[in-house]
């Protein structure tokens, strides 16, 4: 599982030197940071889910701040800054049908409150996803310390 702070779309790998030196600008002096996973939830509506999720909850305003500075640094590259207010998330899967739906969203409202527990971020990662048939492929290309 992963928290994506920024989606890049389709890059060419020529362009992959500049995106690490800007995320190392952007990651410098945050230091690791201890998070929540808490709650169950679906993106974008109860009555259309399309992903379900684990919430994030961030001990301090840090990861957001880290998502803005990700922002701000890409922003020269050509990279839009993000609109939509940053809501920290781990992605369980995708909803691809409705078939069983309504038990899924019974299990999610009772469960909207379901603590996994506590977790550091230690690190930052540029990763490739490569949507195949079966499922996404995920592909470390780079990481910094954070």
């Amino acid at each position: 599982m992963h928290l994506t702070l920024k989606f890049l779309g389709e890059v060419s790998s020529a362009r992959l030197p500049e995106i690490e030196k800007a995320l190392s600008r952007a990651a410098e002096g945050t230091g690791s940071m201890k998070i929540a996973v808490r709650g169950l939830g679906v993106f974008p509506s109860p009555k259309n889910p399309r992903v379900i999720w684990l919430g994030i909850l961030p001990e301090d305003d840090r990861l957001a701040r880290l998502q803005e500075r990700i922002d701000h640094a890409l922003a020269p590259l050509g990279f839009q800054p993000e609109h939509r207010e940053f809501r920290p998330h781990l992605t369980l899967g995708r909803i691809k049908s409705s078939r069983g739906l309504n038990d899924l969203m019974k299990t999610v409202t009772a469960q909207d409150r379901f603590l996994a527990g506590d977790c550091m971020l230690e690190e930052l990662h540029l990763i490739q996803s490569e949507l195949r048939k079966e499922g996404a492929v995920y592909t470390k290309l780079w990481s910094v310390a954070l």
